[in-house]
């Protein structure tokens, strides 16, 4: 049976002018609709092995990456105002709707080992870039204080790749957090100049029998105010510590971005909690 002739929508469309704003700025239009828009083939494929779409956008309803998703709608635009709802430069893949997970109300249920919390963290794609690397890294879970970058803003979840689709998280204020670090038994640590080495960390860990971490990461730039003194400073490792350089400053992990302080002690503390528990296996074993 033919396909019907299907329109294409011009960006003065209504369904467009929608999907501008809930892909966009307007943090309070996409909550009150429960749906973010997600771009790019990649993702959406990805995506489409376990999810169910709403609308689904494309150039050509022969497009040969719709085949196996599954979606409610199916509509036409030109390229260009693809290219306007994913805001690049140039794009011609598939876009797609879909409702907002439920954050956790509780985590009576959950005991997360190693938890990501972020605070001013204001660009979104920072943002995504850190929750992309909380999953690249199996971190299990994420706390979202208050002033950050809404994470379903559509540039988050395109450089997240959708990150939050697989992890559990939950929002409150930094009194809640400490309560929630003190039930889960979870050592709250921050990156800062003058902190603890990371071996000097171990030890404190093992006094205070702390499960695991809470890594508390900020764009300095943004936060108005000092770390909190509640949360245990640590230093960012010298990457060049045993293979020293002839030549160049001394290692300054304030030369370090966000993304990349956090990137690496995402792994650092990772694999220490990995190792301290493949230790305790061992002695379990004798």
């Amino acid at each position: 049976m033919p396909q019907p002739v299907m329109r294409y929508l011009g960006l003065k469309s209504d369904l467009i002018q929608h999907l501008l704003k809930l892909g966009g700025k307007n943090r309070s239009y996409r909550h009150s609709k429960q749906t973010c828009v997600v771009t790019g083939t990649k993702l959406v494929k990805d995506l489409g092995r376990r999810f169910h779409f709403q609308q689904l956008l494309c150039s050509n309803a022969d497009h040969p990456d719709l085949e196996g998703l599954q979606y409610d709608e199916l509509h036409l635009a030109e390229p260009r105002v693809l290219k306007r709802l994913a805001r690049v430069h140039d794009f011609d893949g598939l876009i797609a709707t879909l409702p907002l997970p439920e954050k956790l109300s509780t985590w009576k249920d959950l005991q997360p080992r190693l938890v990501l919390c972020l605070e001013y963290v204001e660009d979104p794609h920072v943002l995504g870039t850190l929750l992309r690397t909380a999953i690249a890294f199996q971190w299990q879970a994420v706390y979202f204080l208050k002033y950050c970058a809404d994470p379903w803003d559509g540039r988050c979840i395109r450089s997240s790749q959708g990150a939050l689709l697989d992890l559990p998280y939950c929002k409150g204020d930094f009194q809640d957090l400490l309560k929630f670090c003190k039930q889960k038994r979870l050592m709250l640590v921050t990156p800062h100049h003058r902190g603890e080495s990371l071996e000097d960390l171990a030890d404190r860990r093992g006094v205070d029998q702390s499960v695991g971490f809470a890594l508390l990461l900020r764009e300095e730039y943004a936060a108005p105010f000092a770390p909190p003194k509640d949360a245990v400073k640590i230093q960012v490792p010298d990457p060049w510590e045993n293979h020293p350089l002839e030549d160049g400053d001394a290692f300054d992990m304030r030369a370090l971005d966000t993304v990349i302080q956090g990137g690496i002690l995402m792994h650092q503390l990772g694999g220490m909690l990995k190792s301290s528990e493949a230790t305790l296996d061992v002695k379990r074993g004798d």
